[in-house]
């Protein structure tokens, strides 16, 4: 038999590169081959002497974008870089040093992911202009406002996704609504059909006298919160424009907005963001809207103009806009604040959600006037602040597909519960995301459940304080925030605990305690009821409920064998009977709840339910006796319908 021989081969391991010399470009954000999920990458880098000063220009060569231009400052660069979906190479071009850099990213958008519509709004009669300095007429078309927003789309969207990566949550952002449709955000090839941001244009059924009345204006003295206000206007818009009557998320620009130099006011404006049942919304006026920039080119040339502004013509909001730079930073990063708030931010102590937005420009350029290098470390107040971003983790706008399947939401709202010697829980059936500490009104430290997001956790008040490093008069305010982004406040830790312990009930032994109140947060003008399920401290037998219900909770009465009745609330509306059999008795309620009490449901220690009573408006909250305890009455305040309801619970 013949005999093979194999040839002798050398493998050795690639050569390990050698440490970059200092001419060498570096991206110093992005890893090589990384898929992201937005179409405009910012990446952050270094290129040429690391110890000389320069101020040299960078280029940026992309897939099916022309190319660009970013400025070089000692070294350190920032540039928005096109994506295609799918494989990209990008390169970089330094001339100065006659360096280049091939770069690979993978574009993968994430359509199942809910979308940020971006809308102008104007008035019915409005002639579609909106303010600029002389040195822009003609500069001030409908068509350079759709440019301007869609620009500005793509920039907030950079923006989060840079932030959430930053902090080690990867590259979430929000989707922009996109179409095929003549593109924009580049001035060199504009018109190309491309996949670019919807930018929708709604004609208000309000005219620009009712868009610019000043009871109407946010920034106004006269300001008449008896008159609807605009982001009101708006909303009713949005509702009746076909678009928009499912589940949406819009950044709405208020185009009629108007500087009134004889009244020294802006009209028309208002910087507002929230919610209404399904619609997200966060609207900002046009005022500065000058300075921002129409096109990705003409980011640096708008960050780096210094002109004064010049308030005979234009406004200079906060009186913090004085140069047409510091405008930009305001018109684009205060707008992102209020989509923010539609995204469930709230006020933060730094960042964007403060006033951080005056450093806007410090995230896309190396430089602004007067001064550089700005490194990614010197951005100041241009970041999300951590709170942001533990909200911002949770947000199905926000997901990953590593996130895996997102199933069906639970709506329900968290809830604090009071325990004996100082302790309280946090109940979050949804899971609980965050706990944010207030001292004295002012942010002190947050709990942050990243990995996991328990149902129940358990906190003593003397380790909040501890974790506050406070003084035992301090007021200690709690805010509580689930992963499905519902939340609930304690004003006052110390009241909440002293009010809702150490209740005595007729025919309980002992103290008792008492579950938050669910509904409206006021007892004025209320008349109140009680329902205790004992008598001499032995339970009593409950044989069914009559409720009291329309679209709403009037109230509800405990029926007993022995023939004695407990009333929680008014009689009115239409009753129903739910039977209730010998040895059941009730273990909790399940309740909807805004300003009162929309809807209730029972539920019984044999497991059943009893049928849903009422509306289906407000928040979804479960009310139960903490593990250990049992439930022993119901607590509840009336005026013409059911508006607060709780529940008495001891130790079991």
């Amino acid at each position: 038999m013949p005999s093979f021989s194999f040839p002798t081969m050398n493998y050795q391991a690639p050569p390990i590169p050698s440490r970059p010399t200092a001419s060498n470009i570096q991206i110093s954000n992005v890893r090589e081959g990384e898929t992201v999920h937005q179409r405009f990458l910012l990446v952050n880098g270094r290129a040429g002497p690391r110890n000389s000063s320069f101020d040299k220009p960078i280029y940026v060569v992309c897939n099916d974008f022309p190319q660009t231009e970013w400025p070089c400052v000692n070294s350190y660069f920032k540039a928005m870089v096109h994506l295609v979906p799918g494989p990209n190479t990008i390169t970089f071009i330094f001339p100065q040093d006659n360096e280049s850099l091939h770069f690979h990213v993978n574009y993968l958008p994430l359509l199942q992911n809910p979308p940020l519509s971006l809308v102008i709004f104007i008035g019915s009669d409005s002639d579609a202009t909106f303010d600029v300095p002389p040195e822009k007429k003609g500069q001030n078309t409908l068509d350079v406002a759709v440019e301007k927003l869609r620009t500005a789309g793509y920039m907030w969207q950079a923006f989060c996704a840079e932030q959430l990566h930053r902090n080690g949550m990867g590259r979430r952002t929000f989707r922009l609504e996109e179409a095929w449709l003549p593109d924009t955000v580049s001035c060199q090839d504009k018109g190309v059909m491309r996949n670019t941001a919807k930018v929708h244009v709604i004609r208000s059924k309000y005219t620009v006298a009712q868009i610019r009345d000043v009871r109407r204006a946010q920034q106004s003295d006269d300001q008449d919160e008896s008159v609807e206000s605009l982001f009101g206007l708006f909303l009713d818009d949005l509702r009746e424009n076909p678009a928009f009557d499912m589940p949406c998320q819009v950044a709405g620009l208020i185009l009629d907005s108007h500087w009134d130099v004889n009244k020294q006011l802006t009209v028309g404006h208002a910087a507002l963001g929230g919610g209404a049942g399904h619609t997200r919304l966060g609207i900002f006026g046009s005022h500065l809207l000058h300075a921002w920039p129409t096109c990705i080119e003409d980011i640096v040339p708008a960050f780096m103009n210094n002109t004064t502004t010049d308030t005979r013509y234009v406004a200079n909001d906060a009186d913090e806009s004085g140069n047409w730079w510091r405008a930009c930073n305001i018109g684009m990063g205060a707008m992102m604040h209020e989509v923010g708030h539609s995204y469930t931010l709230s006020h933060t102590p730094t960042g964007v959600m403060s006033r951080g937005y005056n450093n806007w420009n410090r995230t896309f350029v190396a430089k602004e006037p007067g001064y550089g290098p700005i490194p990614p470390e010197e951005e100041a107040g241009s970041h999300w602040h951590r709170l942001d971003i533990m909200r911002l983790r949770f947000h199905p706008a926000f997901r990953l597909p590593q996130d895996g399947p997102i199933g069906a939401r639970n709506p329900s709202q968290p809830s604090f519960i009071a325990l004996e010697g100082g302790q309280f829980q946090v109940i979050a059936p949804a899971g609980l995301s965050l706990l944010e500490i207030n001292v004295g009104g002012h942010y002190r430290t947050h709990f942050e459940f990243l990995q996991d997001q328990p149902r129940m956790v358990t906190f003593h008040q003397k380790d909040i304080r501890d974790r506050c490093k406070c003084n035992p008069d301090e007021k200690i305010s709690l805010h509580a925030v689930c992963a499905n982004q519902e939340d609930k406040d304690i004003d006052n830790l110390n009241v909440f605990l002293s009010s809702h312990g150490g209740v005595r009930l007729p025919g309980v032994d002992g103290l008792v305690l008492k579950s938050d109140i669910f509904g409206n947060g006021s007892d004025q003008g209320m008349t109140k009821s009680t329902a205790v399920f004992y008598h001499n401290n032995r339970p009593k037998q409950l044989k069914c409920i009559l409720v009291n219900h329309g679209a709403f909770l009037d109230g509800f009465t405990l029926v007993y064998e022995d023939g004695s009745q407990d009333q929680i609330g008014k009689t009115g509306g239409g009753r129903s009977q739910f039977d209730v059999g010998r040895g059941e008795r009730i273990q909790g309620l399940i309740v909807r709840s805004g300003a009162w009490i929309d809807g209730v449901q029972f539920k019984l220690s044999s497991g059943r339910l009893s049928p849903w009573f009422g509306g289906n408006g407000g928040g979804l909250n479960e009310i139960n006796a903490p593990q250990g305890y049992e439930m022993v009455g119901i607590f509840g305040s009336a005026k013409s319908w059911m508006e607060q309801i709780g529940i008495f619970y001891r130790r079991g």
